[in-house]
């Protein structure tokens, strides 16, 4: 488990210019009602993450990798991102998996995930995780699209991959490595709920897979914002 070892200790927003940090957080006061906020869980989090939902007009929050669910909602999220992050998915899931399976199954919020996000929500979700012989690790593989057929160049750095054979029926592969076959997308039928195990915010070469956070601020649109009494 290496994610308490990279995770920010206290929380701090992110805008489009820098990263600002607040010595005592207290959201009300805090947070813009004007721009979509997300809530970034940071196992790892790699800044040009930040970077691409902030320049979509959203105020983001990023919170430690032990956060509860209590201290998400607070924040009055209008999605939620799983970040990247270093280490074995089923260690770090021990203690985050309680609390995402929460923002699953008692809201309906947007979610992202993103590379061991991904896995976290997976496993989440009922999946299985499975350790690769090789892993992933360079910037240039090509990974397709099922949905629309397409092939992107995408960057990865992984030893862990979602078992595509473990995902319960609500859950569909969107993306897959033209390396090995392996799995590299999930999404949840009915809700706006994915993942990639690829890293999109990287550029090795075309921007092509920035559409995934034009989808992430889109889910993000069409939700009416949960109020801190929401139980």
């Amino acid at each position: 488990e290496l994610a308490r070892a990279v995770t920010t200790l206290k929380p701090y927003f992110w805008g489009q210019d820098r990263a600002q940090y607040a010595s005592k957080f207290k959201t009300k006061k805090s947070l813009s009602t004007k721009l979509k906020t997300v809530v970034a869980l940071d196992y790892g989090a790699k800044e040009n993450i930040l970077n691409c939902v902030s320049s979509l007009g959203c105020k983001i929050v990023i919170l430690p990798a032990t956060a509860k669910f209590s201290e998400i909602m607070e924040c009055e999220p209008d999605g939620i991102i799983l970040s990247n992050g270093p280490g074995d998915p089923s260690a770090t899931f021990s203690y985050t998996g309680s609390e995402i399976k929460k923002l699953i199954y008692e809201t309906k919020l947007p979610i992202f995930g993103i590379c061991l996000g991904h896995q976290l929500l997976a496993l989440a979700l009922g999946g299985k995780i499975k350790k690769m012989n090789h892993g992933h690790h360079g910037s240039n593989h090509p990974v397709k699209d099922l949905q629309t057929g397409k092939v992107m160049i995408t960057s990865m750095n992984h030893g862990f991959s979602v078992d595509r054979n473990s995902l319960p029926p609500n859950v569909y592969e969107t993306h897959i490595s033209l390396f090995d076959g392996t799995n590299c997308g999930i999404s949840v039928i009915g809700r706006n709920i994915f993942s990639v195990q690829y890293h999109p915010e990287a550029s090795p070469g075309p921007t092509d897979n920035f559409y995934l956070f034009d989808q992430f601020k889109n889910s993000m649109e069409s939700m009416t914002k949960i109020k801190k009494d929401y139980i």
